[in-house]
């Protein structure tokens, strides 16, 4: 079931949001947080997306 994934930046107030979400984990040594996201639904297709740490101060996944 796709989830939400809310993205609170570290140098902005805005909120990044993610629809469609498919999974969420961390890499290298738990310092990049990896959106894997659908791009089409129906065919399963999806893409990958990428935050450093550092560039934000927390998240809020929601399904």
């Amino acid at each position: 079931m796709p989830r939400k994934l809310t993205l609170y930046r570290d140098d902005s107030t805005v909120q990044v949001v993610y629809e469609n979400v498919k999974a969420v984990f961390w890499t290298a040594g738990n310092t990049v947080l990896v959106v894997s996201q659908f791009t089409d639904v129906k065919t399963g297709a999806h893409r990958y997306i990428h935050w450093p740490r550092e560039r934000f101060c927390w998240f809020k996944d929601e399904s």
